[in-house]
């Protein structure tokens, strides 16, 4: 016995883990019981099983490791309801355990293994086919034996626990970066596509995601951004209508499983299972579709942080989504809004505030470069008439028939304008290879180019032309715009009156 215990006072000094602790433990157990088979087996009474850890067979019985058996059916089990330590005839006391009669099992010794918290971990134990005649005092070193490895179990159960916490913390670390990246791109990002792509790279760093597909919508129809990846299109386009049908653009985790022959092509033509796990993360404005990524994930389960850190990359991408969309709106507006405050509402042509505006830049442009400026000014004779006898909306019809003949008879180059009212305007800059006739030039052009019949979507209308006077100016120093308007306006009532002596 003073062997036994120094050698196991030396294994205890020198075990690094339970395994190294537990050997020794059984070596030691085989040779003070002359048993064949001494072993440490794990419980888990939630699950009913019991497991075979660590074993050592020196006879004809064999007790492998990792075997697992019903924890109800156990010699174990009885030996600790029963509070028996040693069965020297195990075939007269448990005829009816049907796993010690498949072993041949005659003598067989147990001792429960508590944790430190008072749970049972498991059992040592030692057994034979044949009758050993096992001094009891044995009970002394296997309730030795039972406590050290408790002890051991207890303090590696906590290191695992306080390893797990610590993985669990990590892991949770890491995914709080990946979603802060995540909401960083979306902060720093003005372009839906760029951002798409980079968030559909970025999970397919993570383990789980197999693969990642970027696509953008227009008016509702989902475009993949790369063309590698065309081959997902159909497959999109089904669970989005999965994901319109159900829940509206929530985020819709699915398995793959789908009745359809073109998805299933889809997967396997890229090589991915028709069992994976599949994640629509749709960028959506309301009921707008502006975009979104496909997830591919394995054909397991995805676990609930993973679910959980999608689930927040998401709706930071709806809310990217929300605000791209909205400053879309707000760009078109003020668009609109500036369109109208420099254009002619019924035209569409640059009102008078803006042309004013232009010409003071190309009226400095030409005093520097010494070119020769034109304005034009029309004034639509009879246009009263015109709306007096056919109405106004005929009167509108009309004036945007003008500005569209006004508008292709100019150079490119040319400022057209809607001056106000019946009157247009058209500035040129050396307009003409004849300076010295480009006044009469631009004149002769204009005129029958806003004569003759004009199609209006309500009737035919015969048009006898406008009057048209056009002055020229250069110099160093650029003129006041609206003086040279004025002086272009003079040289068109000129022409006007001569058009009504003619006509007198």
């Amino acid at each position: 016995m003073e062997d036994t215990l120094e050698d196991l006072a030396h294994s205890v000094s020198q075990a690094r883990n339970l395994e190294e602790l537990t050997r020794p433990m059984l070596e030691l157990l085989e040779k003070i019981t002359h048993l064949e088979s001494t072993y440490l087996t794990t419980i888990d009474e939630a699950g009913g099983v019991q497991r075979i850890l660590y074993a050592r067979n020196v006879g004809d019985l064999n007790i492998p490791e990792g075997l697992a058996v019903p924890w109800s059916d156990t010699l174990c089990k009885r030996a600790l309801q029963e509070k028996s330590f040693l069965t020297q005839d195990v075939p007269s006391v448990w005829g009816d355990s049907e796993a010690a009669a498949a072993l041949g099992l005659r003598t067989y010794l147990s001792s429960a293994v508590y944790t430190d918290d008072g749970d049972l971990y498991g059992t040592l134990c030692g057994a034979s086919t044949h009758a050993v005649d096992v001094n009891p005092d044995v009970s002394k070193v296997l309730d030795l034996f039972s406590r050290l490895i408790s002890q051991q179990a207890s303090r590696e159960k906590v290191a695992r626990e306080a390893t797990d916490r610590a993985l669990a913390a990590e892991a949770r670390a890491n995914e709080m970066q990946f979603v802060a990246e995540i909401g960083a791109m979306c902060l720093s990002s003005s372009e839906l596509s760029q951002l798409l792509s980079r968030v559909a790279q970025s999970f397919t760093t993570r383990s789980f995601w197999l693969d990642a597909v970027p696509f953008v919508a227009e008016q509702g129809v989902p475009h993949v951004l790369h063309a590698e990846q065309n081959d997902y299109e159909v497959l999109i386009k089904t669970m989005l209508d999965d994901a319109r049908a159900s829940i509206g653009f929530q985020p819709l985790f699915t398995k793959a499983n789908y009745a359809d022959d073109d998805v299933r092509q889809a997967l396997a033509t890229t090589g991915q299972s028709d069992k994976s796990l599949l994640f629509m993360m749709a960028a959506a404005s309301g009921d707008e579709l502006l975009g979104g990524v496909l997830l591919i994930g394995g054909e397991g389960n995805i676990s609930d942080s993973e679910q959980a850190l999608v689930q927040s990359c998401w709706q930071t991408l709806t809310l990217f989504a929300e605000r791209h969309h909205e400053h879309e709106l707000l760009e078109t507006a003020n668009a609109m809004l500036t369109l109208h405050a420099r254009h002619d509402p019924l035209t569409e042509l640059p009102n008078r505030r803006y042309l004013v505006e232009e010409m003071k830049r190309l009226l400095g442009h030409a005093a520097r470069t010494g070119e020769t400026v034109y304005v034009a000014f029309i004034d639509l004779d009879g246009f009263k008439v015109i709306n007096d006898t056919y109405g106004h909306d005929v009167g509108d019809d009309f004036l945007q028939e003008i500005a569209v003949r006004l508008h292709r008879t100019a150079r490119t180059g040319d400022l057209t304008a809607r001056y106000g009212g019946d009157e247009f305007i058209l500035v040129a800059v050396n307009h003409g290879d004849q300076v010295d006739n480009a006044e009469s030039a631009i004149a002769g052009r204009l005129g029958p180019a806003l004569t003759g019949t004009f199609e209006l979507p309500t009737m035919t209308l015969e048009y006898g032309g406008p009057s048209v006077g056009v002055i020229s100016w250069r110099g160093s120093e650029a003129p006041d715009a609206d003086e040279l308007l004025a002086s272009a306006d003079k040289a068109m009532y000129v022409v006007k009156q001569q058009r009504r002596n003619r006509h007198a």
